[in-house]
């Protein structure tokens, strides 16, 4: 076989894997699919736990320490902090251990999001370092 066939059919096995995950999570999850990517792109190997920070900001200090609050029971780890830009913002750093699976990462976004528009802040995404 040669060089370019292997290339070719390196990345043609990327370009469906990319569109098998596109098609369960529907057009919600291209932003979760976007880190996985990277993340899979970086060398990280997405069938083992990653420590997955999920990022909240919220305008008070208090509805911070609601949102944080509200996460532990459901197996976050949650860090309150002033934001780190000067906004007059709280950043709820919520971290959880997990395999990256994009069914649950779309599950999380939502879940994030309701609890920081109830707050009348947002959800920022999250990240994970590269796990080999």
């Amino acid at each position: 076989m040669s060089t370019t066939s292997v290339v070719v059919s390196v990345v043609a096995a990327i370009v469906v894997g990319a569109a098998i995950l596109v098609y369960r999570a529907g057009s919600e999850g291209k932003p979760d699919i976007m880190v996985l990517s990277q993340l899979r792109q970086a060398g990280s190997d997405l069938t083992k736990r990653h420590d997955i920070e999920f990022f909240v900001y919220v305008p008070t200090e208090a509805a911070a320490n609601r949102v944080a609050s509200s996460l532990t029971p459901q197996g976050f780890a949650a860090k309150v902090a002033a934001a780190a830009d000067g906004k007059p913002m709280w950043l709820v750093l919520a971290t959880r251990s997990m395999v990256p699976d994009v069914g649950e990462l779309v599950r999380l976004r939502n879940l994030l999001t309701q609890l920081a528009e109830s707050e009348h802040g947002s959800y920022d995404g999250w990240g994970s370092p590269v796990v080999k």
